[in-house]
C-alpha cells in the first residue's frame, strides 16, 4: 500500500512522455520565448494580418510544445479574440503531394466544400496547388499553418507557402532542425520573424525531466537516476529534453512497476539512445588498463566493485579519496594528494569515468589547488565488462 506522503499530487500519466503532442502545465525556463509568441499572435488575430514564423533549435529541444501551448491557450481564450482555425503537418517523410493533399483534407473539416478525393488523391502538384488555393480562400476564420520539420522541404517550394500565406492572409508558424540542414532556410526572406531557442544548461535540462517523470509516473522516482540522464545526455548528446523523454520512453516498463533501475541497464540503454555513443573495444581498453601501474589497476578493480555491490549511479570525490588511500594501504604505498589527483585525471583520460555537472567546484579553487573539477563522477563503461577486463589484466600478473 502506497502511503499518503508518496503519492504524487502532480501525476497525468504515460501521456507525458508518449504523446507527441502533450503540452505540460509549464514550459519550463522558455516564458520569454513563450510570451512573445502569445503577444504575436493575439496582435495578429485581433488586427487582422498574416505572420510567417520560424523556430530554429535541434530536435528535441521544445519547438513544437511552445507554439502548441500558446496556441492552447488563446484557442480556449476564444471568448476574448476572434476564432481561429489551426492545422498541423509533418513534413518528415512526406512528398510533396502527400503534405498538400494532407492540408486540402484537414481544410476540409472546417467547412465541406464537397470535394472529389478519390480524383484529389491522383492529381499531380500543379493541380493539387491550385485546389489548396481555392478552399484556402473560402476559409472565413483566422488561420494557422503549423509545419514542423520543414528541412524536409526544398527551400524554393516552401517559399511558395509562405508566400500564399501572405498572398491570402494566413500565418504560417515553422519549426526546422538545425542538425539536418545549414542554414539554407534561416536566409528566406518571407519569415517574418526568427527564434533560435538556445540549449538548456545542466540544472535546467535535469528540472525539466525531473517535472515530466513527476507527471509520467504515479511514484516518485529516484532523484539520482534522473540526474544520471541528465549527465548522460551532456555526455553524449546534446542538452535537450527531448532525448531525456526517449530514455523515459523505453525504461518505462522498469520505472512503473517501481524497480530500481540498476547503473548498468542504462548504459546499455544508452548504445541504443546516443548514435555518438562510444566506448573503446574491450581489446583497447584492455591495453589502456594493463599499461598502468598496480596502483591504477588496484584502484579500478576497488572501484568497480563499489559500483557492482551498490548499484549506485555517482560516486563522490571524497568516497574516490577512500578508494585511492585503501589501495594504497593495501600495497603498503605512502599517501599522496597530487598522486590521487593524477590517478584520477588517467581515469578520466581512458573514459571509465566521466565528472557530473550537477555539483562542479569553483574553477578558482580548482586552479588553486590543483583539484578536479567536479564533487561527483559516474561510471562510462558497464561495470561488469569493466570487472572482467581487470580479472584478465590479474590473470596474467
Amino acid at each position: 500500500m502506497i502511503s499518503r506522503s508518496k503519492i504524487n499530487n502532480g501525476y497525468f500519466g504515460p501521456r507525458a512522455i508518449f504523446d507527441p503532442n502533450y503540452i505540460p502545465p509549464q514550459v519550463l525556463f522558455r516564458k520569454k520565448e513563450e510570451k512573445t509568441l502569445f503577444s504575436l499572435i493575439k496582435d495578429s488575430i485581433s488586427d487582422n494580418f498574416s505572420l510567417n514564423i520560424l523556430y530554429q533549435g535541434i530536435q528535441g529541444i521544445g519547438k513544437k510544445v511552445i507554439i502548441n501551448k500558446v496556441l492552447n491557450e488563446i484557442s480556449t481564450d476564444q471568448k476574448k479574440t476572434v476564432p481561429f482555425y489551426k492545422i498541423s503537418v509533418d513534413c518528415k517523410d512526406k512528398t510533396l503531394e502527400e503534405l498538400i493533399f494532407n492540408l486540402i483534407t484537414e481544410l476540409n473539416k472546417f467547412a465541406n466544400f464537397n470535394l472529389k478525393f478519390d480524383s484529389i488523391i491522383i492529381s499531380n502538384i500543379s493541380h493539387l496547388w491550385k485546389i489548396l488555393k481555392i478552399v484556402s480562400k473560402k476559409i472565413n476564420h483566422n488561420l494557422f499553418l503549423i509545419f514542423n520539420n520543414i528541412e524536409y522541404l526544398k527551400p524554393n517550394f516552401f517559399k511558395k507557402f509562405l508566400n500564399l500565406g501572405k498572398e491570402l492572409n494566413f500565418s504560417i508558424i515553422s519549426t526546422v532542425n538545425k542538425i539536418l540542414r545549414g542554414n539554407t532556410l534561416d536566409f528566406l526572406s518571407e519569415f517574418d520573424i526568427k527564434k533560435k531557442l538556445n540549449y538548456y544548461n545542466y540544472h535546467e535540462l535535469n528540472s525539466i525531466l525531473q517535472t515530466r517523470a513527476t507527471l509520467t509516473f504515479s511514484h516518485p522516482i529516484d532523484k539520482d537516476l534522473i540526474e544520471f540522464i541528465t549527465d548522460l545526455i551532456f555526455e553524449h548528446y546534446v542538452p535537450v529534453p527531448g532525448k531525456g523523454i526517449d530514455i523515459f520512453r523505453e525504461i518505462y516498463p522498469f520505472l512503473k512497476e517501481n524497480h530500481t533501475m540498476e547503473q548498468y541497464k542504462m548504459l546499455e540503454i544508452c548504445q541504443h539512445q546516443f548514435d555518438t555513443y562510444h566506448i573503446e573495444d574491450e581489446f583497447n581498453l584492455l591495453n589502456y588498463i594493463s599499461e598502468e601501474d598496480i596502483l591504477t589497476i588496484i584502484f579500478i578493480d576497488n572501484l568497480t566493485n563499489i559500483f557492482l555491490k551498490k548499484s549506485k549511479y555517482y560516486i563522490k570525490l571524497t568516497e574516490l579519496k577512500e578508494l585511492y588511500d585503501v589501495s594504497c594501504e593495501s600495497l603498503d604505498y605512502d599517501k599522496h594528494l597530487d598522486e590521487f589527483n593524477h590517478l584520477i585525471k588517467s581515469i578520466l583520460r581512458i573514459g571509465i569515468l566521466s565528472p557530473s555537472k550537477k555539483h562542479l567546484i569553483n574553477r578558482k579553487q580548482r586552479l588553486k589547488n590543483d583539484s578536479l573539477e567536479s564533487d561527483y563522477y559516474f561510471m562510462v563503461i558497464n561495470p561488469y565488462q569493466l570487472k572482467a577486463m581487470v580479472d584478465a589484466i590479474f590473470g596474467n600478473v
